[in-house]
């Protein structure tokens, strides 16, 4: 008779570890899978029916009339005295984040912590610069952790009407946040990631914010393939 294996703390302690180190963060289900294969499309009328819908739906349930991008600031900081508006500048990509953290709300500016220093590393390797990209957040105000659901619908008409009046090309959301406001889908950014979505005639990539990526130095990987995909989608 064979004895039945046992493993000890030990053990179980080391897998564990093995699993937070790569990048593991949430237990899906008792059998195993390929988390990063590829899903196919991510259709934004899947989930049209979840209470997280896509911003673009949201957003209809208020008008932002302004004009211009410089009106569209005013009417958000008027509103919000502690908004960060956007970096950059406008054209044919958009780079949509979580929100401005206690750093950028320090420095003035979106994406100016550290993780904002990696973002410049990101568009450089792909040839660009906060010079040619259009960065903003999906939540426009300072504020501790992710946003809430309330803040993203709360701020959804002003990045509908920021996103219309930007006209991207493209669009690459970073992290969980950024993706589920601009699409609506609550799949995780793991797998989410890597794959286009059409938004309103707008293609979106969702990839790691690079907040993720400090902490998790493995993923770079998936995100520099992400960006050629960005940036093919671009030329």
């Amino acid at each position: 008779m064979i004895a039945e294996f046992q493993p000890d703390r030990a053990e179980f302690a080391a897998a564990l570890q093995w699993l937070v180190t790569a990048g593991v963060d949430t237990v899906v289900g008792e059998v195993p899978f390929a988390w990063l294969a590829p899903v196919g499309p991510i259709s934004v009328a899947i989930n049209a029916r979840r209470e997280v819908t896509p911003v673009v739906a949201r957003a209809t349930l208020v008008t932002i009339n302004a004009d211009s991008l410089s009106a569209l600031a005013a009417a958000l900081i008027e509103a919000h005295s502690t908004a960060l508006f956007a970096d950059g500048t406008p054209g044919d990509a958009m780079v949509i984040g979580d929100r401005p953290t206690a750093a950028d709300a320090a420095a003035g500016r979106v994406f100016a912590d550290a993780a904002g220093a990696l973002l410049d590393k990101m568009l450089a390797a792909i040839a660009r610069s906060r010079g040619d990209t259009y960065l903003a957040n999906a939540v426009p105000w300072p504020g501790s952790g992710s946003a809430t659901t309330a803040e993203t619908a709360a701020s959804a008409p002003y990045l509908r009407r920021q996103i219309t009046l930007a006209r991207p090309k493209a669009i690459l959301a970073l992290g969980q946040a950024a993706a589920t406001a601009l699409t609506g889908s609550t799949v995780g950014i793991n797998r989410q990631r890597g794959h286009w979505v059409e938004v309103d005639d707008i293609a979106v990539m969702p990839t790691f914010h690079p907040a993720h990526l400090l902490r998790h130095p493995a993923h770079k990987a998936l995100a520099w393939a992400d960006l050629c995909a960005f940036r093919a989608r671009l030329a």
